[in-house]
């Protein structure tokens, strides 16, 4: 399964970016990445491992599921 790399934007839409097959150079890739647009407006860059680019965005997309554990009060 490849990496996928997508730049997260601060209205939490993804763009995808680029896709690596290794590990160590998507992780490259996100950290220049990162230390290049450091600045820019709320923005993030992400890697994810995943099958195709739609479930790597899905895996990235915030989830609206409610965390807390019913009687765990």
């Amino acid at each position: 399964m490849p990496f996928f790399i997508f730049k997260v934007r601060a209205d939490q839409t993804l763009e995808f970016l680029d896709e690596e097959e290794k590990y160590k150079p998507a992780r490259e890739k996100v950290r220049t990445l990162r230390a290049a647009h450091q600045e820019e407006d709320g923005a993030t860059y992400r890697m994810v491992h995943a099958k195709t680019i739609g479930q790597g965005e899905t895996l990235l997309a915030p989830s609206n599921n409610d965390d807390r554990i019913i009687g765990d009060d």
